[in-house]
């Protein structure tokens, strides 16, 4: 299966008329590539309704040259001087840019090299909106960046276990990753143990995981250019009563948040059926974060899945859905899985065993 850049370049210039723009400079390296397929590290893609220039330096002649669909490459020696010149064969009046990624600097230099031809305008997410839903293509790769993952929870339950450094777990894990083909981690993998369970982002460190302990595992993994994402709490040991309480809480919380996945339904709504049996339980003042956000290019994309997310779902889209309870001094769960949104609801992408594991 092929990316559809063609279909891409197409929902784009469709964006860019309805907000009566005569071109736009994308400067965000990620959005390029879901643009043109260039995997580099240096790029520009400017695009109009009748042309679509990708700008890059001497490196990367001969990669663009055999990655990039779509556009007329152009090799600058000074970046904003070749952009400066490509705007102005356009004849592009007003020309949006991507206010994240494009520095003051750049943008002062930029803005003085075009007036008073050309005006600059900012826009956030443009191309990043189109991202949020995702085409056969993407499914597919992120699904086997899922199905790696899983295999990594499988090594995981081998190495993160009483006696283990969480550091040195960590390390194992990411090894294990990196020979099967993944490009690198999602993000810095986390093995939270005990006490530093009540961490959301609890990194490994070099604590000693103990017996009796809650450990939670976040693990992601880059592969082809997509990324994974997926939580696991384990037990080393026979659960307490408590251990046993507050895992079946949020393994409630996150079925109920599944549950509600359908097109149409607000993002909001997903954080509150997850937010709902956290609080119903007692536990509401020991969830902190939302219930989830979006997967693909970057690890954290639209839409976000939080108590104010405006966004309705809609299908295609892969989210995580990750509900958790975090108790200072005690520790802390959570259980996340990637979920893709279809039109019968939630089709999960990862499979590793939801209940609680003793280790």
């Amino acid at each position: 299966m092929k990316p559809l850049y063609g279909e891409r370049l197409k929902r784009f210039r469709a964006g860019l008329a309805a907000k009566k723009l005569d071109a736009f400079l994308v400067t965000d390296l990620k959005n390029i590539r879901y643009l043109t397929g260039f995997t580099g590290s240096s790029a520009y893609a400017i695009v109009s309704a009748g042309k679509a220039f990708f700008l890059t330096d001497p490196r990367y002649t001969a990669q663009s040259r055999e990655e990039v669909e779509g556009f007329r490459v152009r090799i600058f020696k000074k970046a904003l001087d070749t952009i400066a010149q490509t705007v102005s064969e356009m004849k592009a009046g007003v020309i949006g840019f991507e206010s994240g990624s494009l520095s003051f600097d750049n943008y002062s230099k930029l803005k003085k090299a075009l007036r008073p031809k050309a005006a600059l305008k900012p826009f956030a997410a443009l191309v990043s909106g189109l991202r949020s839903v995702k085409d056969p293509f993407e499914i597919e790769r992120i699904s086997e960046a899922a199905r790696l993952l899983d295999r990594g929870f499988t090594y995981a339950m081998k190495v993160v276990k009483p006696g283990a450094v969480e550091s040195e777990a960590a390390y194992s894990i990411e090894t294990f990753f990196r020979k099967r083909g993944a490009e690198a981690l999602a993000f810095d993998t986390i093995i939270a143990s005990g006490e530093r369970g009540a961490l959301p982002h609890g990194k490994a460190s070099e604590k000693r995981i103990k017996k009796g302990e809650f450990v939670v595992v976040d693990m992601g993994a880059l592969l082809n250019g997509y990324n994974s994402d997926e939580t696991r709490t384990f037990v080393t040991g026979r659960p307490s009563v408590k251990q046993k309480e507050v895992y079946g809480v949020v393994r409630e919380a996150q079925a109920a948040a599944i549950e509600s996945v359908r097109p149409g339904v607000k993002a909001s709504a997903v954080d509150l059926a997850a937010r709902g049996v956290i609080e119903k339980a007692g536990y509401g003042k020991y969830f902190g974060h939302g219930t989830g956000h979006g997967v693909g290019l970057d690890i954290h994309e639209g839409p976000g899945l939080g108590p104010a997310s405006p966004e309705l779902l809609e299908e295609g889209m892969v989210i995580t859905v990750e509900p958790g309870i975090y108790i200072p001094g005690w520790g802390g769960v959570r259980i996340e899985d990637m979920v893709l949104v279809t039109k019968n609801g939630a089709r999960l992408l990862t499979s590793t065993n939801r209940d609680l594991v003793i280790l």
